[in-house]
C-alpha cells in the first residue's frame, strides 16, 4: 500500500468518526497500520477511537505506544524533534483522558503536568487539569489553575467563557455556605418529575417498578438477583406493559441536572463538602439519581482489615431496605438497580452505582446514618455521593 492510499485510510477513518461510526473507523485504521506500522500518529487515532468506544484499557496501551514512537522521533535531528514537538502534547492529552477514563486520577494528573512543563500556556491541558483537580476534591488548586487558565485568555472564546461562569459559579455557592444537599435534591426531583411524566403519557396504564421474580424454595416469591451480583441485588425495571410484559426503560442516559441559579455546575464534576459529618463527605455536583455513584475510602492503619466486607454488608443492608420500600411510598418509589463493588485504591476503597429509582431523598440521610456507625469500626477517609476521584491515599488530599 503506498503512502497515499494510506492517507486515504486515516481519512476515511476521520469521517467515520464524524459520522459517529467509530467501530468503522478502527476498522479503517487497523488496515491503515497494518500498511504503515511506524507510524505514531496512526497508532495514537487508533488509541482514541478505543476510548469513544469505552474500552480505555484497550485504548490506554496504544496511546503510550504512540508517545514512545513519537519521542523516538526526537533522536533523529531537528526535523525528528519536530515532529516529535507536534504529536506529543496531542499524545499525552489523550494519555490523560484514558486514566481519568480508568479512574487514575494521579497518572492524568502528571500527563497534564508533563505538557505544561513543555508548553507552560497549553490551554487544553490547563483546562483539563482544572477540572481534574475539582473532580478530585482539590477546591483550592482547582480555582487557581482555572483563574490561571482564564487570565491566558488563550484558548477558544466559549471555552474561556464556559469555564469563567462556572468558575464564577463555585465561588458564589460556596460564599452562600448552602449545603450540597441540594444537587442531590435536585437529581432526584428532576428525575423523579420525568418518572411520572412518563407514567402520565407515553407509558400510561404500565406497572411502574416490578421487581424481578421467581418462586423460591418454599413456593414464596424471591428477587432473581443476576448472575455474579452480590446476594442482595435484586432488580426492579422502570416500567411493564402488564398485557404484553414489554419492558420500558425512563431515560436512556443518566440524568444530570443544572441548579436553576447555577446552571454552570452541571457542566463538571465539582466536590462540595457536606459539612459537621464525623468523616470527609462530598458531593458531586454530578449526582444522577437513575444511576448515582457511591465512593467510600477507608483510612489505612488500625480498622482497615475487613473494612471493604463491612462495608458491602452496610450497603446491602441499606439496598435491601429501599428496594423494599423503606424509603418509598405505599405504591412505589423504591431502588431499582446495584452495581457489583469495584474495589478501588489498593483495596481500601469501594464504588457502587445505585439505580435509586423513585426513593425520597431521606434514603440519603439514612446511608449516612448506617456510614457514621461503620466509620467507628472501619474509620473512613471520604464520602463522594456522585461522579468524581476518590483521593489516591487513605487520608484526604
Amino acid at each position: 500500500m503506498t503512502p497515499e492510499e494510506t492517507n486515504l485510510l486515516a481519512e476515511s477513518a476521520l469521517h467515520a468518526l464524524g459520522r459517529d461510526d467509530p467501530r468503522k473507523a478502527r476498522e479503517l485504521l487497523m488496515e491503515a497500520i497494518s500498511a504503515a506500522p511506524n507510524r505514531p500518529d496512526l497508532v495514537h487515532a487508533l488509541g482514541v477511537v478505543q476510548l469513544q468506544l469505552g474500552e480505555a484499557h484497550l485504548g490506554l496501551p496504544l496511546i503510550e505506544q504512540a508517545i514512545g514512537m513519537a519521542s523516538a522521533l526526537a533522536a533523529q535531528g531537528a526535523e525528528g524533534q519536530q515532529k516529535a514537538a507536534e504529536m506529543l502534547d496531542g499524545f499525552t492529552l489523550s494519555l490523560a483522558a484514558a486514566h481519568e477514563d480508568l479512574d487514575h486520577p494521579v497518572e492524568a494528573e502528571a500527563a497534564y503536568r508533563a505538557i505544561l512543563a513543555r508548553s507552560p500556556a497549553q490551554p487544553r491541558a490547563q483546562h483539563q487539569l482544572a477540572l481534574l483537580l475539582l473532580a478530585c476534591g482539590r477546591m483550592s488548586e482547582g480555582l487557581a489553575e482555572l483563574e490561571a487558565y482564564i487570565q491566558s485568555d488563550i484558548d477558544d472564546p466559549d471555552a474561556v467563557r464556559g469555564l469563567g461562569a462556572l468558575l464564577g459559579e463555585i465561588r458564589l455557592y460556596l460564599a452562600r455556605k448552602l449545603h450540597p444537599k441540594n444537587f442531590l435534591e435536585a437529581h432526584r426531583e428532576s428525575y423523579t418529575q420525568m418518572f411520572n411524566d412518563y407514567l402520565a403519557g407515553p407509558a400510561k396504564g404500565w406497572m411502574a417498578e416490578p421487581a424481578r421474580m421467581r418462586r423460591g424454595p418454599d413456593g414464596a416469591p424471591v428477587p432473581i438477583v443476576p448472575e455474579g451480583a452480590r446476594p442482595y441485588a435484586g432488580v426492579r425495571v422502570d416500567l411493564v406493559n402488564a398485557a404484553t410484559g414489554q419492558v420500558g426503560q425512563v431515560g436512556d442516559q443518566p440524568m444530570v441536572v443544572q441548579l436553576a441559579e447555577f446552571p454552570a455546575l452541571a457542566q463538571a464534576p465539582v466536590q462540595f463538602t457536606w459539612e459537621h459529618e464525623e468523616f470527609d463527605l462530598r458531593v458531586s455536583t454530578q449526582c444522577p439519581w437513575d444511576q448515582l455513584p457511591i465512593h467510600l475510602l477507608f483510612r489505612e492503619g488500625p480498622g482497615s482489615e475487613g473494612a471493604l466486607d463491612a462495608a458491602d454488608a452496610v450497603i446491602g443492608a441499606w439496598y435491601t431496605a429501599g428496594f423494599d420500600g423503606a424509603f418509598g411510598t405505599p405504591d412505589g418509589h423504591r431502588f431499582h438497580d446495584i452495581s457489583y463493588p469495584a474495589a478501588v485504591r489498593g483495596f481500601l476503597g469501594v464504588t457502587y452505582d445505585v439505580d435509586m429509582g423513585r426513593a425520597e431523598l431521606r434514603a440519603i440521610d439514612d446511608l449516612v446514618q448506617r456510614l457514621t456507625h461503620l466509620h467507628a469500626r472501619h474509620p473512613i477517609a471520604r464520602v463522594i455521593f456522585g461522579r468524581g476521584y476518590l483521593p489516591a491515599a487513605s487520608a484526604p488530599q
